[in-house]
């Protein structure tokens, strides 16, 4: 028979990045746009540079091509705008589409640049489905070609075109063809979500809920969310679920909070992945499910969550070299069944705890109480520190030797 012997250790700083899970509305790119708005381009370097998203590359690529906020630097905006198209993001997709087409600074690959626009039309981007379809009755070059979209996205939207209408107001905000103008952005944002845009309700719903050039108007930012939500939007419902989970602009309702942040982590959205764990792991607004929860914090650590990613590192890292504990590879995990599992044993759930067994030895981090750690401080001058409130919690290295 094998012997064991126990290492606790007092939760520090991994209890605080475990426990952040639904947070009060923000967006990754929502500071960085805003001061873009404003024309603030060094804040708004400052907060995209914060950031590592698809949006925030397309912006940081935009003001190095442009010379905003500081010298122009063609090769790094070159590099930002294909990552950003890279990921995806469809203004990003047509701007590096416009420029193979025309050879802007670079040699012209019509086939990459068709390929381009045709993912930012498949987004909604009424820019490319315009271009699109100019080219299919033939270009006149790239100026004409410009003019040319801008009449048409101006006129498609005047006729109702929700998505012409949510491109123009992003035209207005970059100013593509269009001067920058934060009053006319907004008023083409309001008459999408009007339409029926997903996107331009996400985007009000946001500037509503912050008071970034219109009123701060909870119920409205609420109201505005539950539409972008109701049309499929991942980022949209994880959104809407952290509207119910505080009560913000509607009643609190943790049920409607797990229904919608499930909904998201079921289409990949990391931060829903991460949060819809927690939840099922502590049971709040959702029947525990321990097992489910652990797949779902797995999915966001390897999705590059960093609070999921954290957790599982610290729980690996934090061994005694005294004990003679084997070392392990804390790079995250690669390739599927690759969970830190080195083939005897595997992660699961036990008690209030992550239990990562590892054959030799099982790593344990346990929390005093995990629906307080996330609820509001009960009363003025209540600790609303996290780490404050989450003392108590204990890591449980359990070490197994001799055989």
């Amino acid at each position: 028979m094998g012997k064991w012997f126990r290492l606790h250790l007092v939760a520090g700083v991994a209890a605080v990045m475990l426990i952040s899970v639904v947070s009060p509305v923000t967006a990754d790119d929502f500071a960085g746009r805003s001061a873009y708005r404003m024309g603030n381009y060094d804040l708004a370097r400052t907060e995209f540079g914060a950031e590592a998203t698809s949006v925030s590359r397309f912006f940081l690529a935009l003001m190095d091509l442009r010379g905003e906020g500081g010298r122009r630097d063609l090769p790094r905006g070159m590099e930002l705008l294909r990552q950003s198209a890279d990921e995806k993001y469809f203004a990003a997709e047509y701007l590096l589409g416009t420029r193979y087409l025309y050879g802007v600074e670079m040699p012209a690959d019509r086939p990459k640049a068709k390929k381009l626009l045709a993912a930012a039309a498949a987004q909604r981007d009424y820019r490319a489905v315009a271009l699109m379809d100019i080219l299919g009755r033939g270009s006149r070059g790239e100026k004409q070609d410009m003019k040319r979209v801008v009449a048409a996205v101006r006129k498609a939207a005047s006729r109702g075109n929700a998505a012409a209408r949510n491109t123009l107001g992003f035209m207005y905000l970059i100013g593509d063809g269009v001067p920058k103008a934060p009053a006319q952005e907004i008023r083409w944002y309001r008459a999408a979500a009007a339409a029926g845009d997903s996107r331009a309700s996400f985007m009000l719903s946001l500037m509503y809920f912050h008071g970034d050039g219109v009123p701060r108007n909870q119920a409205e930012a609420a109201r505005l969310m539950r539409i972008a939500a109701e049309r499929g939007g991942a980022r949209s419902e994880f959104f809407l679920g952290t509207f119910y989970y505080h009560g913000t602009g509607i009643p609190q309702d943790k049920a409607q909070a797990a229904f919608w942040i499930g909904k998201a982590a079921e289409k990949g959205y990391e931060e829903a992945e991460y949060a819809y764990g927690m939840m099922l792991l502590a049971g709040d607004g959702v029947t525990v499910d321990k097992t489910r929860a652990v797949d779902w914090l797995v999915k966001a650590a390897k999705q590059g969550n960093t609070g999921a990613q954290a957790v599982l590192r610290e729980l690996v890292a934090l061994r005694t070299k005294a004990a003679g504990a084997p070392a392990i590879d804390l790079s995250m995990p690669r390739k599927e069944g690759e969970l830190y599992d080195t083939g005897v044993g595997g992660t699961y759930l036990q008690g209030k705890g992550v239990v990562l067994d590892q054959g030799d030895y099982s790593l344990k981090f346990s929390l005093p109480d995990l629906t307080d750690a996330y609820a509001p401080p009960p009363a003025p001058g209540a600790p609303s520190d996290l780490k404050t409130r989450l003392q108590g919690g204990k890591f449980e290295i359990i070490f197994r030797t001799g055989k």
